[in-house]
C-alpha cells in the first residue's frame, strides 16, 4: 500500500503543492478557485473541513470523507488547476505559465493537461486530539512563519479566524470532536 492514502473515515492532514513550488497563489484572483472549490466540496460533496490554510505555493487541509476523499481532492485540483490557468492567460502572464509548463510532467504536457500542483495529496491520518491540535497549530501558523502577518488570525485564506472565534472569515469550518 502506498506510504500516503486515505482509507478510512478519520480527519486527515493532506498538503497539496505548486508544481515546483512556484508562488503562484499570490493574488486573491488566483487564491479564491480554491476557496469557491472547497466551499462547494462541503456544500456539495460532503467533505469536511476542519482546518485549511492557502499560502502562495501550497495549500494544508485537515479533512474527512465518508466517501473517497482522493476523489474530491482530484475534483478539487482539476477545477482549481484549469480556473487558475484561464485567470493567468487572462492577465498575460506568459511567464508564469511557461514555468508551469515546463514543470509538468512530459506525460501531461503530450495529453494537453494544464499543470498546477504536483502529484498526491500526502494525507496524514489523525488519530488523536494531540495530533489534531499539533497540525492545527502548524497550519494556523504557517503564515507567520513565513512574514506574511503578524497574527495567525489576520491571514484571511486560512482557518485561524474561525478558531479564534471571528465572524468575519472567508470560509466556514466544521469542528471536529475526537
Amino acid at each position: 500500500m502506498a506510504r500516503y492514502r486515505a482509507t478510512e473515515y478519520l480527519p486527515y492532514f493532506c498538503t497539496i503543492t505548486v508544481l515546483d513550488w512556484l508562488p503562484v497563489l499570490v493574488e486573491a484572483r488566483y487564491v479564491d478557485p480554491i476557496i469557491e472549490s472547497l466551499r462547494f466540496s462541503r456544500e456539495r460533496k460532503g467533505l469536511e473541513l476542519f482546518g485549511f490554510v492557502v499560502m502562495p505555493n501550497h495549500v494544508h487541509l485537515i479533512a474527512a470523507m465518508r466517501e473517497d476523499l482522493h476523489a474530491v481532492m482530484r475534483d478539487f485540483k482539476r477545477f482549481t488547476s484549469r480556473t487558475i490557468h484561464e485567470r493567468l492567460k487572462d492577465d498575460g502572464r506568459d511567464t508564469v505559465l511557461r514555468w508551469l509548463a515546463t514543470a509538468s510532467q512530459q506525460a501531461r504536457r503530450e495529453r494537453g493537461e494544464l499543470g498546477l500542483w504536483q502529484d498526491g495529496f500526502h494525507p496524514q491520518e489523525i488519530s488523536t486530539r494531540d495530533v489534531f491540535e499539533q497540525k492545527l497549530s502548524y497550519l494556523h501558523a504557517n503564515p507567520v512563519r513565513k512574514g506574511l502577518v503578524r497574527c495567525a488570525e489576520d491571514w484571511w485564506y486560512s482557518s485561524a479566524a474561525s478558531y479564534a472565534g471571528r465572524k468575519d472569515v472567508c470560509m466556514q469550518v466544521d469542528y471536529l470532536e475526537l
